[in-house]
């Protein structure tokens, strides 16, 4: 079973490749270090709400429907 730092991991690269983003223009666009979006999609990093946020704003969503998505994914 995943944890949740996977699973936001998965669902941030599915939101990423659906945008048609790479992770370097997903980092920029929020504003963050492509590593950080790199260990972030892995699983290897706990995102803070500012990165959320940030996130959210770059895949053109909200910080609530990330989290809705979250909590329905399976995986």
């Amino acid at each position: 079973m995943d944890t949740l730092q996977q699973k936001f991991g998965k669902l941030i690269r599915r939101r990423r490749l659906k945008a048609g983003l790479g992770q370097e223009a997903l980092a920029d666009k929020a504003r963050l270090h492509r590593t950080h979006v790199s260990l972030l999609e892995r699983g290897k990093r706990m995102p803070t709400l500012e990165v959320v946020r940030k996130l959210a704003g770059a895949l053109d969503t909200s910080m609530a429907a990330l989290m809705k998505d979250l909590e329905s994914s399976k995986s």
